[in-house]
């Protein structure tokens, strides 16, 4: 493992590796065996990075004042802080084996002491291997659960999720509806500007979609140029309003393809889940929605009334 050191701080003591005294002269400054059992205690049995940090904020803050401990891996777009953040900053990067495992910023009130930067060096060596596996299960999750092209769920997560979303709306009593959406004319687009172009134009209307829905919502790609989303207690109303959104979302801006502008257009269909019903019968019902859209003229959304 390589050593975790700082790479850049608020504070001036902060010193390489190389610059610190002997390690015989630093003996007493070691954490204790009793101490490191407890961060490993604190940290094992975890593949949630975020629950990692609030384990390691926990256990950092016994062994000096602190303020918090913020942690950022950009190549998945992780962005995570336990805890306030304060003046005094201590800026590490995390490699193991020479991978990069993101940046972690610990934060205190006062300054940093070098047994309290010697302390940090030790735990965050303890903690990159946890994270290591955090982030390869999450890797694996995203393959197994997630459309490589889009960044949403894929058919395989909508499979597994909509019956349980279809019981928790039955067991609580709350609205649950499913939003159909499909991109009109997707395959004179994929014509004009190839498969490649017709890839930015997906990855464009999923960006579309997810700036503007809430974090309950959940997105799905359903196959092709087709999306789906379940909207947990939204009832058919609410789902107009968030497709209108979505529209609007989509309309507001070109995707600039070989000197072709396109802005896609889509077709919608909605429907609501009825007490009892099985959870195909109400995709049926959202596709047949989507249907009625496309029969309509594209572009505008169809909701499917219960008669």
């Amino acid at each position: 493992m390589e050593k975790v050191i700082p790479i850049n701080t608020s504070q001036n003591a902060v010193k390489s590796a190389a610059d610190r005294p002997p390690k015989n002269q630093l003996s007493h400054q070691l954490i204790s065996d009793k101490n490191q059992l407890r961060l490993h205690q604190r940290l094992q049995g975890s593949l949630d990075v975020g629950s990692l940090i609030n384990h390691f904020f926990v256990w950092l803050s016994e062994q000096q004042p602190l303020g918090s401990v913020e942690y950022v891996y950009p190549d998945d777009d992780i962005s995570l802080i336990s805890g306030s953040l304060r003046v005094h900053k201590a800026h590490y990067t995390l490699r193991l084996q020479k991978r990069y495992l993101g940046d972690l910023t610990i934060s205190s009130q006062k300054r940093f002491s070098e047994q309290d930067l010697f302390v940090h060096e030790q735990s965050i060596g303890c903690l990159a291997h946890y994270l290591k596996n955090a982030l390869d299960f999450r890797a694996m999750e995203k393959m197994a659960f997630y459309d490589a092209l889009t960044g949403v769920m894929n058919r395989k997560s909508l499979d597994e999720l909509l019956p349980k979303e279809t019981k928790r709306a039955e067991r609580h009593g709350y609205d649950l509806s499913v939003m159909m959406i499909d991109i009109d004319n997707f395959k004179i687009i994929n014509d004009r500007v190839g498969h490649i172009g017709g890839d930015q134009i997906l990855k464009h209307a999923s960006k579309a979609i997810r700036q503007v829905l809430r974090i309950s919502d959940l997105p799905f790609r359903f196959g092709g140029d087709e999306f789906v989303l379940l909207l947990p207690n939204t009832d058919l109303v609410g789902a107009r309003s968030a497709a209108k959104q979505i529209m609007a979302s989509l309309g507001n801006s070109a995707v600039e393809i070989n000197n072709h502008s396109i802005t896609p257009r889509v077709s919608i269909g909605l429907a609501s889940y009825r007490h009892g019903e099985h959870h195909e019968e109400l995709i049926r019902r959202s596709d047949q929605a989507l249907y009625d859209a496309k029969k309509n003229g594209r572009n505008c959304i169809s909701l499917f009334f219960l008669r």
